[in-house]
């Protein structure tokens, strides 16, 4: 992960992602628990995020990523408060 990480959370950055939470203790409330490590993103749109992950920067991590681990990742539009 040390090599996948500083280069996935830079082309994050450069794409308008900002980070939120990453790693630490995870505490499950209610049902299943999170595999092992949780990040929260924050992009100001569903597209920039589908534009990221279709972005060169992001394949080009891909096959350092699939080495590393099994990821999951969910988009959750939230509604202005």
């Amino acid at each position: 992960m040390k090599d996948y990480v500083p280069k996935a959370q830079a082309a994050i950055k450069a794409a308008g992602g900002k980070f939120l939470a990453a790693g630490g203790k995870t505490t499950t409330i209610e049902g299943e628990p999170p595999k092992s490590r949780v990040v929260i993103q924050q992009w100001d749109s569903l597209e920039k995020v589908q534009a990221y992950r279709d972005s060169t920067a992001f394949k080009d991590l891909l096959p350092l990523r699939n080495k590393l681990a099994k990821f999951r990742s969910f988009v959750v539009e939230g509604v202005p408060l």
